[in-house]
């Protein structure tokens, strides 16, 4: 599954702003040690994870970019040249400059659904994502996280669904809607039926069960007047998502859409943050 530009440009800000600072700072904790941590970004779409948590990192850096989208890799390179102050191509992808950290980056495609683990022989300092994992199935969790175990890797993971939304005004249709819409985000998205709104918390009790210190943390999107194109992108996603489902009329779904891309439509989008550390 594969996500537009547009969408990733509009959604970037409030994902930072949403996501929770006290798993982020222990993230960054974990790591100070570390000379140069390489971190593997899973679905990094064009990048925006790493704007998102190098600034809390330390001077040095190595982030490999993993996804399976190539125009979406090619994408990262661009806007990461343009957010660093300077930028340099290397063999590998960019060596950048941002407020006095020098940041490494290489882009890989791969196919996450057969191959959970991208890294092979070279275990990264930190596995990462944002708004993946509630793309994935059970079984897929189950794999990822005996992967992680085996290594004793550690994973820090943003903006992972966790089913709750509240739209105001409020409407007639929304819990038709939603529940519509939730029906629709269990289905399949690449990686067998996904485990939609409970994948955070089965990956959560799985790496407890592995031994892992596994902490979670809500990261809300609150979205306002100020939000109002991401509002009519998420709205338009959420219509045609519910067609495709045939549970709502079109007559249902008309009407919905109009409110919701109305001004003055508030809406707040239920996330969670995961970090999992290893046993020692």
């Amino acid at each position: 599954m594969s996500f537009s530009p547009e969408w990733l440009r509009l959604r970037e800000p409030v994902d930072h702003r949403s996501r929770d600072k006290t798993l982020l700072a222990k993230a960054a904790s974990y790591l100070v040690n570390k000379d140069e941590p390489v971190i593997y970004d899973l679905g990094a779409g064009a990048g925006s994870n790493l704007r998102g948590t190098a600034p809390a990192l330390g001077q040095r850096q190595r982030w490999v970019l993993v996804d399976y989208d190539p125009a979406l890799l090619s994408a990262s390179l661009d806007y990461l040249s343009q957010w660093a102050e300077k930028s340099r191509p290397t063999a590998a992808g960019l060596e950048l400059e941002k407020s006095g950290k020098l940041i490494r980056v290489e882009v890989k495609r791969a196919d996450l659904n057969a191959n959970p683990a991208p890294w092979g022989e070279q275990k990264p300092d930190l596995v990462t994502s944002a708004a993946l994992f509630d793309l994935v199935s059970e079984p897929w969790i189950d794999r990822f996280c005996a992967v992680l175990a085996k290594d004793k890797l550690p994973l820090y993971t943003t903006l992972v669904h966790d089913k709750t939304a509240k739209w105001s005004p409020a409407h007639e249709a929304d819990a038709q809607m939603s529940a519509a819409f939730e029906r629709d985000f269990g289905k399949e998205k690449g990686f067998g039926p996904s485990a939609g709104n409970e994948a955070i918390g089965t990956m959560a009790r799985k790496l407890q069960s592995l031994g892992y210190d596994a902490q979670l943390a809500d990261s809300p999107w609150k979205l306002d007047a100020n939000d109002h194109p991401l509002i009519e992108q998420l709205a338009g996603g959420w219509a045609n998502a519910v067609r495709e489902t045939k549970a709502v009329s079109e007559d249902v779904i008309q009407k919905w859409l109009t409110a919701r891309k109305a001004r003055g439509t508030a809406c707040v989008v239920g996330h969670k943050d995961l970090l999992a550390l290893p046993p020692k």
